[in-house]
């Protein structure tokens, strides 16, 4: 989504930069989102509101509501389809590949 997103707006962004916050991606806060996303998905009282106050702090209130509903919402939705028993679709792989961060062997089995 991030890169349909980039595209369609003319952006360029630099994909492994999601993987490690020691590069940039491109994308305006990213190492703010990327503490603040890491804070609510791994539900860190402390660290998330360290997090939520730099994120305020540096793109504003509404932009940190809105990255918190979005990692929410991705949140909810991975969840629900671990549940379930739904993997990634293939077409996916190469994504973790490309940000530095590979899917587990048992994804990529089940498409050999």
């Amino acid at each position: 989504m991030l890169r349909a997103s980039a595209e369609a707006n003319d952006e360029t962004i630099d994909m492994s930069g999601i993987g490690s916050v020691s590069i940039d991606s491109g994308v305006p806060g990213d190492r703010v989102l990327t503490a603040l996303t890491d804070a609510a998905i791994l539900r860190d009282p402390d660290e998330m509101e360290t997090a939520r106050a730099r994120s305020i702090e540096e793109l504003g209130e509404a932009t940190t509501m809105r990255a918190l509903a979005v990692a929410g919402n991705f949140e909810m939705m991975n969840r629900l389809l671990d549940a379930i028993g739904v993997g990634p679709p293939q077409r996916i792989i190469g994504i973790g590949d490309e940000i530095g961060v590979p899917l587990p062997e048992r994804f990529r089995s089940q498409f050999s």
